[in-house]
């Protein structure tokens, strides 16, 4: 299925108004993943607990952290994230904290993912669902600041209904609607490692998003007795501790070259996931980190070092055992300096804070801000650092900026990053289709603004296209265009529909006793419209009263003057008897005598029902 991507975009331009500043940071080093919990209070497989914490309690050695989870809600099929009850009511935390929290970890260039599924997920798409999959991944980034979506599917929800095209459809979509901002929209991958043999179910996945994904970051853990079989070492289980260097080294080393029944995964692609402690996984966890030291320090002899590790998870890495004590960041401790501290290290001299970076265009930008070098003793010759390389903020467009630091006995250390300058197009906000009276007033600019994030108010820019005649029925389309100082320029259309249609708003299917409704869903029901507050399934309009989850937002009775009762909704099986009034085609009636299924307005003047109420 091929999605028109000029559609897309301005789909989501027209529905969504963006609240994040994403700025995506690219992780072209090694990583350090861990996953957050949207949840408080775990418990652990050795009864020990984990707690909720804010992002910005993450230890910062986490360079890429995955938020848990994008999930089925509800009746609809699209999965979505919504930040939960415990973090509002245990922390204190908003929507605005998290938005803003988000923010935080991109400016030190930390990547903040959205992972997809979890073992609890119920996901399950079908062929079409591809745009709506899309569309709301975009409202989720553009809301809340994600760089990504990390693939989390376990088990049956991997091959369910269509998952293994729709999702990789949607997200190939996702990344090209980002490529084209300049953005690079992370996609990574956390499968349960028995999953990437030969023909596995989430080799697919993998095959479709080769030219797309960033990192796959297996889960080598929970498995039990599964592993490798090596010829002169026997089985390799995952969970004997005892071989743990052997599993490491070959389970990667099979899926890096695609050999012993395994999918092949790019070496400078694999991120090796683990438990952060006991707690966290059943099993798995890796007692001696000698072990992985070994294993990954011959992995990278040979030419194929790995792109990282990644945690289960960041609040299991603070949590504490059954006994109450602290795991204190233990995972961190053991693993950080190992994977991290080897990206820009030559000679025991070690950078910090070189960091791919987007700025947006007149912005300030000083290279050697948050910058740092020490020596092989630690030592600071921050002041030692030279730079090459020039960004001019005033145009937009990618550049590198070179890093050279030499200690006192002379050993140099180099390193670069990308500068990327930017320019947000102004954002149209209200451009909505409306639906007027005929010969109402109308003002094309009524609910209509602009705004940008460096020019702020460009509302009285807008120039429009296009005419309404509230004296004609029919359809009118209108084009707005506004453009910032630098000329980037938003367009939007709308089309305004004039009618004789004086009760359009009372028109709404009606009410079902049977079927779940959301909120701001409307129904027609006892001659009113209705909308619902909240998610509500077989509580009637009008019984639950002016607390509960249905208002009454528009009255449909037509002719107060006859006999003043209130109408229902026409069904074909209900009996009615002279003078009982009943809505039908955005019309209300009356009938004349006794009748049941004669449809409203096909049986003529001399008929059994008389309008009563025109439109």
């Amino acid at each position: 299925m091929k999605i028109n991507k000029k559609i897309l975009s301005c789909i989501i331009a027209a529905s969504f108004n963006a609240q994040a500043n994403n700025i995506m940071p690219e992780q072209k080093g090694n990583v350090l993943m861990g996953y957050w919990h949207n949840w408080c209070n775990s418990q652990g497989y050795q009864s020990g607990i984990s707690p909720c914490i804010s992002l910005t309690d993450i230890n910062s050695k986490y360079n890429v952290v995955a938020v848990s989870f994008m999930t089925a809600s509800g009746d609809s099929s699209i999965p979505t994230f919504t930040l939960s009850t415990d973090l509002k009511s245990q922390l204190g935390m908003s929507e605005g904290d998290f938005i803003q929290q988000i923010s935080e970890l991109n400016e030190q260039g930390r990547s903040v993912v959205l992972s997809l599924g979890g073992a609890d997920a119920h996901i399950e798409l079908s062929s079409g669902d591809e745009i709506a999959l899309a569309n709301e991944i975009i409202r989720l980034v553009d809301t809340y600041g994600f760089d990504g979506i990390d693939i989390d599917l376990e088990q049956s929800a991997i091959s369910a209904g269509d998952n293994n095209t729709v999702i990789p459809k949607a997200l190939i979509q996702v990344k090209e609607h980002y490529k084209d901002q300049g953005l690079n929209f992370m996609i990574t991958m956390a499968p349960e490692y028995p999953y990437l043999r030969d023909g596995g179910a989430y080799v697919t996945y993998i095959e479709q998003l080769e030219e797309y994904y960033d990192f796959i970051n297996p889960q080598f853990y929970n498995q039990g007795g599964d592993g490798i079989w090596v010829d002169g070492k026997g089985w390799l289980a995952q969970n004997n501790d005892s071989v743990k260097s052997d599993f490491i080294y070959h389970i990667a080393d099979s899926l890096i070259n695609g050999t012993n029944g395994y999918t092949q995964i790019d070496n400078d692609r694999l991120v090796f996931g683990l438990p952060t402690n006991i707690d966290a996984a059943n099993n798995g966890y890796v007692f001696n980190p000698q072990d992985l030291y070994d294993a990954f320090t011959q992995l990278s002899n040979e030419g194929h070092p790995l792109k990282g590790i990644m945690g289960w998870s960041v609040n299991w890495d603070v949590g504490k055992n059954s006994s109450g004590q602290s795991y204190n960041n233990q995972f961190i401790s053991d693993y950080a300096s190992f994977i991290l501290d080897d990206q820009t290290s030559h000679d025991d001299i070690k950078f910090s804070g070189i960091y791919d970076l987007r700025v947006q265009r007149s912005e300030s930008f000083n290279a050697l801000d948050g910058i740092s070098a020490t020596d092989a003793d630690g030592n600071d010759i921050t002041s030692n650092i030279n730079t090459s390389g020039t960004v001019d903020t005033l145009q937009e467009g990618v550049f590198t900026v070179y890093y050279t630091v030499t200690d006192s006995n002379g050993n140099k250390s180099e390193a670069e990053r990308i500068i990327t300058v930017y320019n947000d197009a102004p954002v149209l906000i209200g451009v909505n289709d409306t639906t007027i009276n005929i010969d109402s007033d109308f003002s094309p600019l009524d609910g209509i603004s602009a705004t940008d994030s460096q020019d702020g108010d460009l509302t009285n820019n807008i120039n429009i296209q296009g005419n309404v005649n509230t004296a004609v029925e029919g359809h009118y389309t209108l084009t707005y265009t506004v453009e910032d100082q630098w000329q980037a320029t938003t367009s939007l259309s709308r089309i305004i529909t004039v009618t004789r249609d004086d009760i359009t708003e009372c028109s709404a299917a009606a009410w079902s006793n049977d079927k779940p409704y959301h909120s701001e869903d409307t129904v027609s029901f006892a001659g009113k419209i209705w909308s619902a507050k909240w998610w509500t399934k077989g509580e009637e309009p009008g019984t639950t009263g002016k607390w509960g989850v249905w208002i009454n937002v528009e009255d449909c009775s037509g002719d107060n003057n006859d006999e003043g009762n209130t109408p229902s909704v026409w069904t074909h099986s209900q009996e009615y008897s002279m003078n009982d009034t009943v809505t039908y085609n955005n019309k209300t009636w009356k009938a004349k005598w006794w009748t049941q299924g004669e449809e409203p307005g096909t049986t003529g003047e001399w008929g059994v029902w008389k309008e009563i109420t025109k439109n």
